[in-house]
């Protein structure tokens, strides 16, 4: 069973709280991890590689910092080049992801009080409509997001109780119930 790990930093080695994130699934068997920075620091996100990256998939996680409410361009770049030609060009292939849990993972460098009701930012949950219409449009399971607030001022203690509940979070997704092999 493989879990997806879409990591999108513009500067992951100097993220400490993405890393202590990522360190938390250190021992998760059957974790595939794509740095989408790394492998694409051109922006030119290899769709084949990719689209079968996705096709393996058992479960989704896409972790990343917030980046003025929203997702960090790579991510939503990977979006744009992955899921289109497969939800709008190749529909016997989008139906092989339906059921795909999906998890939103992101940090913060505000308060959780900006992410309330009310707050000045607005919850988690409202950011991230976008990204619950693109899973519901591709037949995919929202999870309720992961949120790790205040990123600058946590100490190496709570980044690394972070990581643990990241990885009870990911943990808890169940899986893709039927598991298809990718068409090619």
């Amino acid at each position: 069973m493989t879990t997806l790990l879409l990591l999108a930093h513009s500067d992951f080695t100097a993220s400490r709280a993405n890393r202590a994130l990522l360190a938390g699934l250190h021992d998760q068997s059957g974790l595939e991890v794509a740095e989408l920075y790394a492998l694409y620091p051109s922006g030119q996100i290899d769709f084949a590689v990719e689209r079968e990256r996705l096709l393996r998939a058992d479960r989704l996680v896409l972790q990343f910092p917030l980046c003025w409410y929203s997702t960090p361009p790579l991510l939503k770049h990977w979006q744009d080049a992955v899921l289109t030609p497969i939800f709008y060009g190749e529909p016997d292939t989008a139906a092989l992801t339906s059921g795909l849990p999906v998890l939103a993972a992101t940090t913060t460098g505000g308060p959780s009080a900006s992410y309330r009701p009310g707050g000045p930012a607005g919850t988690i949950d409202e950011l991230f409509a976008p990204l619950r219409a693109t899973a519901r449009k591709c037949g995919w399971l929202w999870q309720p997001p992961f949120a790790l607030h205040d990123v600058r001022t946590l100490d190496d203690a709570a980044l690394t109780r972070a990581g643990e509940d990241y990885k009870s979070a990911v943990l808890s997704m169940p899986m893709l119930e039927r598991r298809l092999e990718a068409v090619t």
